[in-house]
């Protein structure tokens, strides 16, 4: 097998032979008695030199398969097309990569592969792992080249992407049908807009345990109970949720409105909803608050017990924790809003990194209960100064335990 054909990526650990041999012909196992004379030979960067025998005592797929960790999707792919054998090592090999996002479209190919998670949502891409095929072949044989190339790679997410503006509908209805039956975790439409009618389809046949994506124009009548049901939902255009409708989202994991109504008011509203509700709603949800909302502060907090956090990088960060937390695992929530006017609530349990605000918390609730007690007229003097002292110790102990100076009403 001539050297040429196997001249891999220098940088990357890739063995050459001085000659026309490569080593184990990257198809043979180590039951396979070698038979390449006993000839020193060295990495393509030149700086390492080592006996023959000394490779030949290293499993030679240990060195392939760590040589495909480093391979981008091009090489991978190109690998798995070199011989029979070769295609069944990078299979049973199976790359392990965060996320896959296939790209539907008559114009090209484009399978993406995300490395690392960001945060809870986004996922970080590099752009040198992305594979690129231009080519125009038959809408027919996506499903085989998605197969072949899903089969190299294991994944805990894949994403299909359909571009709705350049698809007959009955092409997306077609291939959404076989994609539902395989594996799937996302789907995301982009397009200028898309009708109630076709939307009212997708959410009548998605899986609630899918995350549904919409990167175009919802019309502002449009109405579904499954619209916020979904393990995650992100629309480009959310003004047509109302307040409403956030009070209805239940065991989700996120939420993202690109766009919607809500100014500081409603904000306010649905955290008191939160607050007293007996089930857990959402670990994560986004709001883009219009250019045009005016961030009051006071108008968030009013009749609410929260920890503020001293941030001048943000327009405002606070903590509050839920009334009745025997009921719910996600107790307490975090409110940011960015200067861009992003709204990001994060709620979270009360485990040992959070538990001194959790604390601080109760504590203050318990101080409000309290004041209210203390202005009922029917209470006692005796009973009133007690109330006054238990009150004053709670404060001595909330500023205590408030090492991270947050701010908080006496």
């Amino acid at each position: 097998m001539e050297l040429d054909a196997f001249l891999w990526i220098g940088e990357k650990i890739l063995i050459v032979i001085l000659g026309n041999v490569l080593i184990g012909c990257f198809a043979c196992s180590r039951h396979v008695k070698c038979t390449v004379p006993q000839t020193p030979i060295q990495c393509a960067s030149g700086t390492l030199v080592l006996p023959l025998r000394a490779i030949h005592a290293l499993s030679v797929l240990d060195h392939l398969h760590n040589v495909m960790k480093m391979m981008n999707p091009h090489e991978l792919a190109k690998l798995s097309m070199c011989s029979y054998r070769l295609e069944l090592h990078v299979k049973t090999f199976k790359r392990k990569i965060e996320r896959l996002r296939i790209h539907f479209s008559p114009n090209g190919y484009i399978l993406e592969l995300f490395d690392a998670m960001i945060d809870n949502s986004t996922y970080k891409i590099e752009y040198d792992t992305s594979l690129f095929l231009f080519q125009s072949f038959p809408l027919s044989w996506f499903f085989e080249v998605s197969n072949l190339l899903l089969s190299l790679y294991t994944s805990p997410h894949i994403e299909w992407v359909f571009y709705m503006d350049q698809l007959e509908i009955k092409t997306v209805r077609q291939f959404l049908d076989t994609i539902l039956t395989g594996r799937c975790e996302m789907l995301t439409f982009y397009g200028i807009e898309i009708s109630c009618e076709f939307l009212t389809e997708l959410m009548d046949k998605i899986p609630l345990d899918k995350t549904l994506k919409i990167e175009a124009h919802i019309p502002s009548d449009f109405r579904h109970p499954n619209a916020l049901k979904f393990s995650g939902s992100i629309y480009k255009n959310g003004r047509w949720i109302t307040v409403d409708d956030l009070k209805s989202v239940r065991n989700v994991q996120y939420l993202h409105l690109d766009s919607n109504i809500f100014n500081c008011i409603d904000i306010n509203r649905f955290l008191h909803y939160w607050m007293n509700c007996d089930e857990n709603m959402f670990e994560n949800m986004e709001l883009q608050l219009d250019d045009s909302v005016a961030i009051d502060v006071d108008v968030l907090k009013n009749d609410l017990i929260t920890l503020q956090v001293v941030d001048q990088t943000v327009e405002t960060c606070f903590y509050l924790k839920v009334k009745n937390h025997h009921n719910r695992r996600l107790v307490l929530c975090r409110l940011q809003i960015c200067k861009n006017k992003k709204a990001e609530f994060t709620v979270q349990e009360a485990d040992d990194q959070q538990a001194n605000k959790f604390e601080i918390l109760e504590l203050l609730e318990k101080k409000k209960n309290l004041e209210e007690k203390n202005k009922d007229s029917e209470i006692s003097e005796e009973d009133r100064r007690k109330i006054t002292m238990e009150i004053e110790e709670l404060m001595c102990l909330i500023i205590k335990k408030n090492k991270n100076r947050y701010i908080f009403d006496f």
